[in-house]
């Protein structure tokens, strides 16, 4: 009787041993399963991130090259305009010039 006794105690320490072991290999799977998840996510999220930060990049340069082209058109027309008063006083100066050489105010 003690031997069948001690036999089965052996066979349901081998049996818990098996159990433990599978619940180890199966805790690891899970573990690993669980980390690659987690992995994919992160990995998804970094995708995510960085799309959105160069579209934020993107959106901001073109914006700069916006403001710059109505800078750049801005100082063109001043420009324009400062060139037009210019010969416009140009002119001006030519005509007053011509009107006094002409009359009679010069010799008074």
């Amino acid at each position: 009787m003690r031997s069948e006794l001690i036999n089965e105690i052996f066979s349901v320490e081998a049996e818990a041993e098996k159990i433990v072991t599978e619940a180890q290999q199966k805790g690891r799977t899970l573990v690993a399963e669980a980390q690659k998840r987690g992995e994919l996510r992160l990995q998804k999220a970094i995708d995510q991130a960085r799309s959105e930060k160069d579209s934020k990049i993107a959106q901001g340069q073109q914006e700069s090259e916006n403001r710059i082209q109505c800078v750049l058109q801005s100082l063109n027309q001043k420009t324009e305009e400062e060139h037009d008063v210019q010969a416009c006083a140009e002119r001006l100066a030519d005509q007053m010039v011509h009107v006094l050489c002409t009359s009679s105010l010069g010799e008074v």
